[in-house]
């Protein structure tokens, strides 16, 4: 099975950030091969990251940034750009969420919408924002697959 690995996840692995999941780093290390970047989830750190330079925070802006070039540099044959597909993808889902009475951001459908049309499931921690879209989602805190396994 193969992953989108949702921007929470890929967080984990930051410097500046430890995991609820001692064990993901180094399965996400081991399954790189397995595992997709959304852009939105680019977004969303770089966001994190200009921000933290807005507040002066600029040990741990440049920090983060080091980490950042080196995640999109490794995984960057497998980052999965938005398209109108995923677009209009992103529409149907934020409408099946809103209308069993939950509202997901355009990012989270987004993301969702990257795994769903490529047949990839989302690894996230937020299973509460892609479970009322009804994507295959998989929060490691339950459990982390097999490595190269379901």
């Amino acid at each position: 099975m193969n992953y989108v690995v949702d921007t929470d996840v890929l967080s984990t692995t930051s410097p500046t950030r430890q995991g609820s999941v001692p064990d993901l780093p180094a399965w996400l290390e081991r399954n790189s091969e397995r595992l997709y970047l959304s852009v939105i989830s680019l977004m969303e750190i770089s966001y994190g990251i200009a921000w933290l330079r807005h507040r002066q925070a600029r040990r741990k802006a440049a920090l983060l940034q080091a980490w950042f070039d080196d995640v999109t540099t490794f995984h960057k044959s497998r980052i999965i750009m938005i398209d109108d597909d995923v677009a209009m993808r992103a529409g149907q889902l934020l409408a099946t969420a809103r209308a069993g009475g939950v509202e997901v951001s355009a990012e989270d459908a987004l993301i969702a919408a990257t795994a769903d049309l490529r047949a990839l499931t989302v690894l996230t921690a937020n299973a509460r924002h892609f479970a009322p879209m009804g994507v295959r989602h998989l929060d490691p805190r339950a459990g982390l697959p097999p490595d190269g396994g379901p």
